[in-house]
């Protein structure tokens, strides 16, 4: 939503040193990280970033070509760049530097100390391929080590071929890598089915399924995973519908605990949508749509967010803070389970309500803050903005968006990645 090999192909360098190191972003401050060494503009969308643990290393998709000299794909890549040092290094190529090729490229996550970067890609030259697959949808998990330079793929089928896969997400350490892959592909006559979950420890090399266990025949979609790699979260579909089950899996005990119950521990219907898990795994937020989660909910045919706790099954609505800002969704948990950032409307003073802003939550003391906030201070009111990643302690927060108010000189027009140091 994670030492730099600087390599060549060709006499093409794909990293750059910057002539002076860039200056980190002061507390208060949003610094734009989808740029070149020398501090260009991309010339095209860049999403992104998600953080290395204290923050150096912002990794980002983009389709920008001048990010580094020689990218000459026409694809989008994936891309690190160091704040202190102002370097940026394209990571989604294979072992000897070669640029992807014939396939896009999206970044996944990138470790807690920056040197591995996950990504998943449909190019079919990052890796040796015995029987490469004919089919342009087929996309695999791949993990760059920035510090050997090499690169590998994660998802492998049975045949050795394509796993056909979709989301990913990988523990500080990348031990473990979570993914959403085909069915079919990974084993023996389990029923067609797309969307299984399964986990990878890089240390064993076993891969083990996680979801589906009763019911092989529904897709289920990966959301999160505890730091340890213990716990995982995904969303069991129901085909034809919007209701489905969500579940915190313990890999340990081979346990799974519901997550969309009501106060009562009874079943709800609809699924929780977009989980995302602290660290340890005890605290689980999602946005749901329906009214019979928490008591005493009045039904108004909106989406709403919640945070639950796993271990005393108590489940609270995070209700829009002092500023009165609406259509809350889409959150993110910072790692010590403390903080909630999400996208909502700020209201304006003209009365109506701007694009969605990115607000941090306080479930400790309950205190909202903006911190999508504009150059010129208030919310952004061009464009909408995302969050991609928050830091432990919420430090840093990754942000994405098309809104040119957030530092000054943003003249691209396109979509850029940005960082917000919160102290």
């Amino acid at each position: 939503m994670r030492g730099v090999s600087v390599v060549a192909v060709a006499g093409v360098v794909v990293a750059v040193t910057a002539a002076s190191a860039s200056p980190a972003p002061q507390p208060g401050r949003t610094e734009r990280v989808t740029l070149s060494a020398t501090g260009e503009q991309g010339n095209e969308n860049a999403y992104g970033p998600e953080l290395s643990a204290d923050g150096r290393f912002a990794a980002f998709t983009a389709y920008a070509s001048n990010l580094v000299p020689g990218d000459t794909n026409g694809s989008s890549d994936v891309f690190v760049r160091d704040l202190r040092k102002g370097t940026v290094e394209r990571v989604s190529v294979a072992s000897d530097g070669t640029q992807a090729a014939g396939g896009e490229s999206d970044l996944r996550g990138i470790s807690a100390d920056g040197r591995y970067v996950l990504f998943s890609s449909n190019a079919r030259n990052l890796v040796h391929w015995d029987n490469p697959p004919t089919d342009e949808a087929a996309q695999d998990i791949y993990l760059h080590d920035r510090r050997t330079g090499s690169t590998q793929r994660i998802s492998v089928a049975l045949d050795g071929g394509s796993a056909f896969t979709a989301a990913a997400v990988m523990s500080p350490n990348a031990r473990f890598i979570a993914f959403n892959a085909k069915a079919d592909r990974m084993e023996q006559n389990p029923g067609d089915l797309f969307g299984a979950v399964y986990v990878l420890d890089r240390r064993t090399g076993a891969v083990q399924r996680v979801s589906n266990r009763d019911q092989l025949t529904n897709p289920a979609l990966l959301q999160s995973m505890s730091a340890d790699g213990r716990y995982v979260s995904y969303t069991q579909l129901v085909p034809r519908s919007a209701n489905g089950v969500s579940w915190v899996h313990d890999r340990r005990t081979g346990t799974e605990e519901r997550v969309n119950v009501k106060a009562d521990g009874t079943p709800a219907d609809h699924a929780a949508d977009t989980g995302s898990l602290s660290a340890d795994g005890r605290t689980i937020a999602f946005q749901y749509w329906g009214d019979d989660l928490v008591p005493g909910e009045t039904p108004d045919g909106q989406t709403h967010l919640y945070v639950r706790d796993l271990r005393t099954d108590v489940t609270r609505r995070v209700d829009p803070g002092p500023a009165g800002e609406r259509l809350p969704g889409y959150p993110r948990l910072s790692p010590d389970g403390r903080y909630l950032a999400y996208q909502a409307e700020p209201p304006l003073a003209d009365g109506r309500f701007g694009p969605a802003n990115v607000y941090l939550r306080d479930l400790r003391t309950g205190s909202t803050r903006l911190v999508s906030e504009s150059a010129a201070g208030g919310p952004v009111t061009d464009e909408s903005v995302a969050v991609y990643s928050v830091s432990t302690g919420a430090r840093r927060i990754g942000l994405g968006s098309y809104s040119a108010q957030f530092v000054a000189g943003d003249t691209n027009g396109h979509y850029d990645g940005f960082v917000r140091r919160t102290h």
